[in-house]
């Protein structure tokens, strides 16, 4: 058996204390969920034991049949909700990375081993592809192969279904539990309630730096964990039903921006007409290669869109995008404030002399942290010191600081938690309230259901299905609504 044990961790950022003498006892042998609201310390426990992170005070210990380990890290496989991996190499390189070779003892990797993950994991087609060519679902699935081939004795997994399909998830919780059948540890971070429970033998519930609680066996449920996770958050009802898209009545019959037959230059959508009304949040749905994401990108001015006569669109509507992926949308290296001013010219933020004015930042980030709801201990703390959730504030925060007429964002709540989720919807609603249009494009249901006020629904580069949500009264409606609009030509009518 292989146990890892945690002792009074503690860990500060600035006034910020992610974890608090958290202690920890695991064993191999099953899968065990780490839950917690965004904010609660997953994040930084999950850097401590992969090594990018030191405890102030405290010790993580790992033992092994052959005795205790000396560095814990060495022996940890994380795979990453934002990929980690090199997009200008292969998915074959990326593998052999940091495997290279006979080198100093090492032994190099072998290529059937490798073969047969990317072929358990359906992306062997794509062995010789470079990364920056794929998907992020298929570069999820890299990251995966990495962690498998490393033969470590902790492997942790932090979302890493968020961007893979019911079918592949179901493949990765299959190879999560062989791991854990190997008398391998497995830990698993998400905010997808109903993955604990079809995985997990424990779910260890953390707040505020702690484990507040644990849930075991057949008591757990998602019932159970969601009344642990939102002990303090009584607004959850409300971020699950939708309710909001009735607090808003912004009438007007011009569009912010309007789509005539529009296509994609690499085809990925074609003959695509949509009116981005004001007031309205408009969700763009479909599988990875239905060309939803694509038009989500073009909308957003992240690909260039042409019209029916084969000329780029053009606008006059100012418009910011957000990737799905916070790799793409973070300032790694600035701190919360300078996130939050980092897109702004220098009308807002500059002083005399064209320099930046510092005090016009300050002020700006902290009425900003207020605005969007940022839990933070200051605008001075590294962005990467904050939750997944509240990194996601401060970045749509910054898009609406820019004041344009449309926002568009990929998979907006995506690894975030409940409380976090309402806060992103009310956000995006208040900015759509002052007569602005947003797009969202979303690969869960109930993310629709939350967020939108209709659906366009794509399936091979067309429009296939139109879904007024004020006719929606429940999620399986919804749900069944678009597996009809997607699994052929739509004959449906809703709304």
């Amino acid at each position: 058996m292989i146990r890892l044990t945690g002792k009074a961790i503690t860990k500060r950022y600035g006034a910020t204390r992610a974890l608090d003498g958290l202690d920890l006892d695991l064993a191999s042998g099953e899968i065990i969920g780490i839950a917690g609201p965004n904010g609660a310390g997953k994040s930084t426990l999950m850097r401590m034991l992969a090594g990018e992170e030191k405890a102030d005070s405290g010790e993580i210990v790992l033992t092994r049949p052959d005795g205790p380990v000396q560095e814990v890290w060495r022996r940890v496989a994380v795979v990453h909700q934002e990929p980690h991996v090199w997009p200008n190499m292969t998915v074959e390189q990326n593998l052999a990375v940091g495997r290279e070779g006979r080198w100093f003892g090492r032994v190099a990797p072998d290529p059937d081993a490798a073969g047969a993950v990317l072929e358990r994991l359906g992306i062997a087609q794509f062995a010789h592809h470079e990364l920056a060519d794929l998907s992020l679902a298929v570069q999820q699935r890299v990251e995966i192969a990495r962690a498998m081939l490393s033969d470590a004795d902790v492997y942790l997994f932090d979302e890493p279904n968020s961007a893979l399909t019911e079918q592949e998830s179901e493949a990765l919780f299959a190879t999560m539990g062989e791991l854990a059948a190997d008398d391998r540890i497995v830990l698993l971070i998400t905010h997808r309630l109903n993955d604990f429970v079809r995985s997990c033998q424990r779910v260890l519930v953390l707040r505020d730096g702690r484990i507040s609680g644990e849930i075991n066996g057949a008591a757990i449920s998602e019932t159970a964990i969601a009344a642990q996770l939102t002990a303090t958050h009584a607004s959850q009802e409300t971020a699950s039903t939708g309710s909001g898209r009735t607090a808003r009545s912004v009438q007007s019959s011009k569009p912010v921006l309007r789509l005539d037959r529009c296509s994609d230059r690499l085809g990925a959508f074609n003959a695509v007409s949509i009116d981005l009304m004001p007031g309205r949040i408009v969700a763009l749905s479909g599988v990875e290669g239905s060309g939803a994401r694509e038009l989500a990108q073009a909308i957003g001015a992240f690909r260039p869109i042409h019209t029916a006569d084969g000329s780029k669109l053009r606008s006059d509507a100012s418009v910011s995008y957000l990737a799905a992926s916070r790799r793409h949308t973070v300032f790694h290296n600035m701190s919360v404030g300078e996130n939050l001013a980092a897109r702004l010219g220098g009308n807002v933020i500059g002083g005399r002399g064209r320099l930046l004015d510092p005090a016009k930042i300050e002020t700006l980030a902290r009425r900003s942290i207020t605005r969007y709801r940022v839990k933070t201990g200051g605008t001075e703390l590294p962005i990467t010191a904050l939750s997944g959730g509240n990194q996601q504030k401060v970045v749509l925060g910054a898009a609406m600081e820019q004041n344009t007429d449309i926002i568009v964002i990929e998979e907006p709540t995506r690894g975030v938690d409940i409380s976090s989720k309402a806060d992103i919807y009310e956000l995006l609603r208040d900015f759509a309230a002052e007569g602005r249009s947003v797009v969202v494009f979303c690969t869960e249901v109930q993310e629709i259901f939350d967020a939108a006020d209709e659906v366009v629904v794509l399936s091979r580069g067309a429009i296939v299905g139109r879904i007024d949500m004020a006719g929606i009264a429940d999620i399986p409606t919804l749900a069944d609504l678009l597996a009809r609009y997607e699994s052929g030509p739509a004959k449906v009518k809703a709304g």
